[in-house]
């Protein structure tokens, strides 16, 4: 897939300044965004965040979809206040939103308020994975998708699950931990894949974790970033969460306040409570596997301690 090398500020500043109908803002890059260009775009008393696709081939039109449907469902995400297919002066396809309050958890996790914030994110993910999906795995977002039906690449979820795993396993088998390890992992989700794909397709965030949860004052605020979505089980989501919990240090972890807010919407029982820990096993194994060539730091670390985990959960569940 073809990438664009980030637009120059002065192309932006025009692109930009034909929406707002002014060069009265301030805008500076923003070098967290992975998967867009991210600016932050300061008008007045007014924050939006500005993001560019970086493959101009690709377009932001189902992510806009998306988060028309979410608000109207009441879910806190961000306003979109406009969007081009394809900006002339770009190539690219971009997208105006307003601004969440506040900051992502994982900065500053609260002392006072944390479980609750975690709650009322887990109440509105149950909402968010409630919407439908046509398909499986990461929404298609060409720009010649044509209508407003959310689609994935894959025709099945075993389609999707198996499509890297056997080669991930082996590489880490070869690389990080020992080869029967890599067969006990096999047998634990071939074992519990009927739990897996027992589901209609649903919309899920693909990359939930705190930073991508936002409070101010101790209240949550809303939830961010939508570039990863995709389709798949209703609790892919809380596998990705319950995976990182914790990995930036957080006084308290997050998970069990996050999965009582999504009982309250969506009632969890024991078998949806091991098909959480066989999505954060299998996501795991997926984030190794894609990232085990690069120098071995503290999320390598943070995996192969939480894939560990999560091991030793299924052995007594399963």
């Amino acid at each position: 897939m073809i990438k664009k090398e980030a637009p120059t500020i002065d192309l932006v500043i025009k692109a930009l300044s034909n929406h707002l109908h002014s060069r009265d803002f301030q805008i500076e890059r923003v070098l967290s965004g992975v998967s867009t260009y991210v600016y932050r775009v300061q008008l007045g008393a007014d924050t939006y965040y500005l993001r560019i696709l970086p493959e101009q081939n690709m377009s932001f039109a189902m992510e806009v979809h998306v988060h028309s449907l979410l608000r109207k469902q009441q879910v806190q995400v961000p306003e979109v206040v406009f969007f081009e297919n394809d900006t002339e002066s770009l190539g690219m396809s971009l997208m105006l939103v307003k601004e969440i309050l506040g900051s992502p958890i994982e900065d500053f996790p609260p002392l006072v308020g944390y479980e609750d914030i975690l709650c009322k994110a887990g109440q509105q993910l149950a909402v968010l994975n409630r919407i439908q999906v046509d398909g499986f795995g990461s929404i298609k977002r060409g720009k010649e998708v044509c209508g407003n039906i959310l689609k994935g690449e894959h025709h099945s979820l075993q389609e999707y699950i198996y499509a890297f795993f056997d080669e991930d396993l082996y590489l880490l088998s070869e690389n990080v931990f020992h080869r029967d390890v890599a067969i006990q992992i096999k047998n634990t989700i071939n074992t519990g894949l009927a739990l897996m794909i027992r589901h209609p397709s649903c919309l899920n965030h693909g990359d939930f974790d705190d930073s991508h949860i936002f409070y101010h004052n101790g209240n949550f605020t809303g939830i961010i970033d939508f570039g990863e979505m995709q389709g798949n089980s209703p609790f892919y989501d809380l596998g990705h969460f319950k995976l990182h919990d914790g990995q930036h240090g957080q006084l308290a972890a997050g998970y069990p306040s996050l999965a009582e807010g999504y009982n309250k919407v969506r009632s969890l029982t024991n078998d949806d409570r091991i098909e959480i820990d066989l999505w954060a096993l299998w996501i795991g194994v997926r984030r190794l596997g894609m990232v085990h060539k690069r120098t071995w730091g503290r999320y390598h670390d943070f995996l192969l301690k939480s894939v560990t985990f999560q091991m030793d959960r299924l052995y007594k569940s399963l």
